[in-house]
Protein backbone atom coordinates (compact mmCIF):
# COMPACT_ATOMS: atom_id res chain seq x y z
CA UNK A 1 0.00 0.00 0.00
CA UNK A 2 1.42 3.37 -1.04
CA UNK A 3 0.18 6.86 -0.31
CA UNK A 4 0.21 10.41 -1.58
CA UNK A 5 -1.38 13.72 -0.65
CA UNK A 6 -4.43 14.93 -2.54
CA UNK A 7 -6.32 18.10 -1.64
CA UNK A 8 -4.59 18.19 1.74
CA UNK A 9 -5.58 14.59 2.54
CA UNK A 10 -3.33 11.57 2.81
CA UNK A 11 -4.60 8.99 0.33
CA UNK A 12 -3.67 5.31 0.59
CA UNK A 13 -3.72 3.45 -2.69
CA UNK A 14 -2.81 0.15 -4.26
CA UNK A 15 -2.07 -0.64 -7.91
CA UNK A 16 -3.33 -3.92 -9.31
CA UNK A 17 -2.79 -5.32 -12.78
CA UNK A 18 -5.68 -7.16 -14.38
CA UNK A 19 -5.81 -9.30 -17.51
CA UNK A 20 -9.47 -8.32 -17.92
CA UNK A 21 -8.93 -4.55 -17.64
CA UNK A 22 -8.92 -2.57 -20.87
CA UNK A 23 -8.53 0.85 -19.26
CA UNK A 24 -7.16 2.34 -16.06
CA UNK A 25 -9.85 2.24 -13.37
CA UNK A 26 -9.94 4.03 -10.01
CA UNK A 27 -12.18 2.65 -7.25
CA UNK A 28 -12.76 3.69 -3.66
CA UNK A 29 -12.59 0.61 -1.45
CA UNK A 30 -14.82 0.15 1.54
CA UNK A 31 -12.01 1.06 3.93
CA UNK A 32 -11.55 4.38 2.10
CA UNK A 33 -8.37 3.28 0.38
CA UNK A 34 -8.11 3.55 -3.38
CA UNK A 35 -7.51 0.74 -5.85
CA UNK A 36 -6.04 1.64 -9.23
CA UNK A 37 -6.54 -1.20 -11.69
CA UNK A 38 -4.45 -1.14 -14.85
CA UNK A 39 -4.40 -3.40 -17.89
CA UNK A 40 -2.00 -6.31 -17.50
CA UNK A 41 0.13 -5.26 -20.48
CA UNK A 42 0.52 -1.63 -19.42
CA UNK A 43 4.04 -1.12 -18.14
CA UNK A 44 3.88 2.38 -16.66
CA UNK A 45 1.18 4.31 -14.87
CA UNK A 46 1.53 7.87 -13.61
CA UNK A 47 -0.54 7.65 -10.42
CA UNK A 48 -0.09 11.32 -9.54
CA UNK A 49 -1.52 12.32 -12.94
CA UNK A 50 -4.47 9.92 -12.59
CA UNK A 51 -5.24 11.29 -9.13
CA UNK A 52 -4.93 14.89 -10.36
CA UNK A 53 -7.38 14.19 -13.19
CA UNK A 54 -9.86 12.52 -10.83
CA UNK A 55 -9.21 14.69 -7.76
CA UNK A 56 -12.72 16.18 -7.51
CA UNK A 57 -14.39 12.77 -7.83
CA UNK A 58 -12.01 11.10 -5.36
CA UNK A 59 -12.37 13.80 -2.69
CA UNK A 60 -16.16 13.87 -3.11
CA UNK A 61 -16.36 10.07 -2.86
CA UNK A 62 -14.17 9.99 0.24
CA UNK A 63 -16.29 12.68 1.90
CA UNK A 64 -19.38 10.64 1.04
CA UNK A 65 -17.90 7.63 2.84
CA UNK A 66 -17.00 9.63 5.91
CA UNK A 67 -20.41 11.28 6.16
CA UNK A 68 -22.84 8.62 5.03
CA UNK A 69 -21.62 5.12 5.76
CA UNK A 70 -21.50 2.99 8.84
CA UNK A 71 -18.36 0.96 8.28
CA UNK A 72 -18.63 -2.59 9.59
CA UNK A 73 -15.05 -3.49 10.40
CA UNK A 74 -13.60 -6.80 11.33
CA UNK A 75 -10.70 -9.11 10.88
CA UNK A 76 -9.96 -12.77 11.38
CA UNK A 77 -10.07 -12.54 15.20
CA UNK A 78 -13.35 -10.63 15.09
CA UNK A 79 -14.72 -13.20 12.64
CA UNK A 80 -13.70 -16.15 14.83
CA UNK A 81 -15.29 -14.50 17.85
CA UNK A 82 -18.66 -13.88 16.14
CA UNK A 83 -18.91 -16.68 13.56
CA UNK A 84 -20.95 -19.06 15.71
CA UNK A 85 -23.46 -16.40 16.79
CA UNK A 86 -23.85 -15.20 13.21
CA UNK A 87 -24.47 -18.76 12.00
CA UNK A 88 -27.13 -19.25 14.69
CA UNK A 89 -28.84 -16.03 13.60
CA UNK A 90 -28.80 -17.10 9.94
CA UNK A 91 -30.09 -20.61 10.68
CA UNK A 92 -32.89 -19.26 12.91
CA UNK A 93 -34.00 -16.77 10.25
CA UNK A 94 -33.83 -19.42 7.51
CA UNK A 95 -36.08 -21.67 9.62
CA UNK A 96 -38.63 -18.85 9.79
CA UNK A 97 -38.64 -18.03 6.08
CA UNK A 98 -37.91 -21.32 4.29
CA UNK A 99 -41.47 -22.61 4.64
CA UNK A 100 -42.79 -19.76 2.52
CA UNK A 101 -40.83 -20.92 -0.51
CA UNK A 102 -41.05 -24.74 -0.42
CA UNK A 103 -37.34 -25.18 -1.14
CA UNK A 104 -34.54 -27.43 -0.04
CA UNK A 105 -31.40 -25.87 1.29
CA UNK A 106 -27.92 -27.21 0.78
CA UNK A 107 -25.03 -26.10 2.93
CA UNK A 108 -25.26 -22.87 4.94
CA UNK A 109 -22.00 -21.11 5.79
CA UNK A 110 -21.01 -17.89 7.47
CA UNK A 111 -17.83 -16.37 6.09
CA UNK A 112 -15.60 -13.34 6.46
CA UNK A 113 -16.44 -12.02 2.99
CA UNK A 114 -14.79 -8.88 1.67
CA UNK A 115 -17.51 -7.36 -0.43
CA UNK A 116 -20.69 -9.44 -0.30
CA UNK A 117 -23.45 -9.78 2.23
CA UNK A 118 -24.49 -13.14 0.86
CA UNK A 119 -24.32 -15.50 -2.09
CA UNK A 120 -26.05 -18.57 -3.42
CA UNK A 121 -24.46 -21.28 -5.54
CA UNK A 122 -26.19 -23.24 -8.27
CA UNK A 123 -25.82 -26.31 -6.00
CA UNK A 124 -28.01 -24.69 -3.34
CA UNK A 125 -25.29 -23.63 -0.93
CA UNK A 126 -25.88 -20.36 0.89
CA UNK A 127 -23.05 -18.17 2.14
CA UNK A 128 -23.51 -15.16 4.39
CA UNK A 129 -21.18 -12.50 5.67
CA UNK A 130 -20.84 -12.78 9.44
CA UNK A 131 -21.16 -8.99 9.70
CA UNK A 132 -24.91 -9.21 9.06
CA UNK A 133 -24.97 -9.95 12.79
CA UNK A 134 -24.26 -6.22 13.29
CA UNK A 135 -26.93 -4.94 10.91
CA UNK A 136 -30.41 -3.90 11.98
CA UNK A 137 -32.64 -6.98 12.05
CA UNK A 138 -34.78 -5.94 9.07
CA UNK A 139 -31.67 -5.67 6.86
CA UNK A 140 -30.31 -9.04 8.00
CA UNK A 141 -33.70 -10.57 7.20
CA UNK A 142 -33.72 -8.92 3.77
CA UNK A 143 -30.29 -10.41 2.95
CA UNK A 144 -31.31 -13.88 4.13
CA UNK A 145 -34.59 -13.84 2.20
CA UNK A 146 -32.78 -12.48 -0.85
CA UNK A 147 -30.42 -15.46 -0.88
CA UNK A 148 -33.22 -17.94 -0.14
CA UNK A 149 -35.09 -16.65 -3.18
CA UNK A 150 -32.02 -17.36 -5.32
CA UNK A 151 -32.65 -21.04 -4.61
CA UNK A 152 -35.83 -20.66 -6.68
CA UNK A 153 -34.65 -18.02 -9.17
CA UNK A 154 -30.88 -17.82 -9.65
CA UNK A 155 -31.16 -14.34 -11.18
CA UNK A 156 -32.66 -10.93 -10.46
CA UNK A 157 -35.72 -11.21 -12.71
CA UNK A 158 -39.19 -9.86 -11.95
CA UNK A 159 -40.10 -13.33 -10.67
CA UNK A 160 -37.17 -13.20 -8.25
CA UNK A 161 -38.15 -9.81 -6.81
CA UNK A 162 -41.78 -10.98 -6.51
CA UNK A 163 -40.54 -13.86 -4.33
CA UNK A 164 -38.54 -11.48 -2.15
CA UNK A 165 -41.55 -9.19 -1.84
CA UNK A 166 -43.66 -12.06 -0.44
CA UNK A 167 -41.71 -11.92 2.82
CA UNK A 168 -40.11 -8.47 2.65
CA UNK A 169 -42.77 -6.11 1.21
CA UNK A 170 -40.48 -3.09 1.70
CA UNK A 171 -37.47 -4.81 0.10
CA UNK A 172 -36.74 -1.76 -2.09
CA UNK A 173 -36.31 0.44 0.98
CA UNK A 174 -34.16 -2.24 2.65
CA UNK A 175 -31.97 -2.56 -0.42
CA UNK A 176 -31.57 1.21 -0.66
CA UNK A 177 -30.72 1.53 3.05
CA UNK A 178 -28.18 -1.28 2.87
CA UNK A 179 -26.44 0.20 -0.17
CA UNK A 180 -26.49 3.77 1.04
CA UNK A 181 -25.48 3.30 4.70
CA UNK A 182 -23.46 0.15 5.24
CA UNK A 183 -20.06 -0.79 3.87
CA UNK A 184 -17.90 -3.78 4.72
CA UNK A 185 -14.32 -3.17 5.83
CA UNK A 186 -11.85 -6.04 5.87
CA UNK A 187 -8.53 -5.44 7.57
Amino acid sequence: MANLELGGKKINYEIKKSKRAKYVRVAILSDRDILVTIPHRQRFVNVERIFEDKQDWILKSLANYENNYILLKGGSDHYKKHKKTALELVENKIAIFVGSYNIEIGRVCVRNQKSRWGSCSSKGSLNFNYRLLFLPEHLAEYIIVHELCHLVELNHSHRFWALVEQEIPDYKACRKELRSKYKIVVK
